[in-house]
Parts: structure tokens; sequence; C-alpha cells
């Protein structure tokens, strides 16, 4: 019984202290292995952390020389484009500019054409030389008998009667007479008489259709 107990104890006092080293070295090699991980990785950073060659570097700098040239020339050829736009715009204004001014001194032109012709008017006849007095005629003068009862019988003796004014001119005939566009009475007395007399020298009396009233 003896011998069994100090058996016991011999095996307590050589096997506990076996179990409680092993069991206090294993984390003291977990920590090991874990600093050996960290370690390792620190030292994949500081690899992967190295600075490009030079070669690399010469690299980079052409490519970033290369696209500074290409935004150069971008940059040129659209400023180019804009300058180029803004003088076709310029030169369709000048343009549209002198196609108003060309219309608007066309419409003056022909305003002032207008103003001319519509105050146009047939010159008098000469006046004719004097003639002892009673030589007055039906051809040199309108102030006689005759034409006196011409106009009677034609417009009352009105100059401003319609329809051809004192002598009643139709307006065709009044036209080729004078050039003038507006009918006999719009126009003066002396007018008038020039006509008559321009007519006369031509036809005699025959334009006038009272003559045979006044016994002519």
């Amino acid at each position: 019984m003896r011998i069994r107990i100090a058996l016991g104890t011999a095996v307590a006092v050589i096997v506990l202290p076996a179990l409680l080293f092993a069991l206090f070295s294993i984390p003291a090699a977990s920590a090991r292995v874990t600093r050996h991980e960290a370690i390792s990785q620190q030292r994949a950073v500081r690899v992967n952390s190295k600075l490009m060659s030079y070669t690399q570097a010469q690299k980079v700098a052409k490519l970033a020389t290369y696209y500074e040239a290409v935004a150069a020339q971008q940059e040129a050829t659209y400023l180019k484009e804009l300058a180029f736009l803004k003088a076709y715009q310029q030169l369709q204004q000048l343009q549209a500019a002198q196609r108003a001014a060309a219309a608007a001194n066309q419409a003056q032109a022909a305003a002032a054409a207008a103003r001319a012709q519509a105050a146009a008017v047939v010159a008098p006849a000469p006046a004719p030389a004097p003639v002892p007095a009673g030589a007055v005629s039906d051809a040199t003068s309108t102030n006689t008998p005759h034409w006196a009862c011409i106009r009677q019988h034609e417009s009352g003796g009105s100059y401003s009667a319609g329809n051809g004014g004192a002598y009643q001119f139709e307006l065709g005939t009044w036209n080729g007479l004078t050039g003038l566009p507006s009918p006999a009475q719009d126009y003066p007395a002396s007018v008038q008489d020039a006509a008559a007399l321009k007519l006369y020298s031509q036809r005699g009396w025959q334009p006038w259709t009272t003559r045979y009233v006044c016994g002519l």
C-alpha cells in the first residue's frame, strides 16, 4: 500500500509540471507565429512600394509630352475654327447691310423719279411775236372768239372741268401732247392752252366736235 502511494506521488510530481509547461508554452508559440506573419506582411508591403525604374519614368514622361502636344493641337484647331466662324458671320452681316443699303438707294431713286415726273409740266409755248392789233389768229393764241366758243361748248369755259379740262382732252391725246401722267384738269390754264395750240397745229379744228356749233 505504501509503495502504491509513493508511485502515485512520484507520477504526480513528474506529470503535472510537464502538463503545465505544455499549456503555458502554446500561447508563446502562437505569438511567435503571429509575429512572423506580421513581419512577412510588412516585408511584402515594402517590396510593393518600390519606386518605378528609370525606364518606366522615361515612358511616363514621353506619354505626358505626347498628351500635352495633342491637347495643344486640339486647342489650336478649335481657335482656328472659332475665328473662321466669327469672320463668316461678320461677312454675312456686311453683305446683308450692303443689300439693305442698295435697296434703300433704289427706293429713294424711284421715289425721286416719281416726284420729278409728277412735277414735270409742259413748257409753255413760246410767246408769239408781237403782231399788230387785229392780226391775232387761232394758230397763235387761244384768246380769240373761236377758242372761246370751243371752250364754252366743251366745258363751260372751266379749266378745272372733269374729263379733260377746258378743251376736254382725252387722256391718251393729252399724254401724247404733253407727256404728263395726270388728266388735263390737274394743270394750269397756260399748260392747257399750249396743248390746244399744239393739237391745232397738227390737226386743225378736227379733234373738237363742237367746231360745228362754232361754225368752224
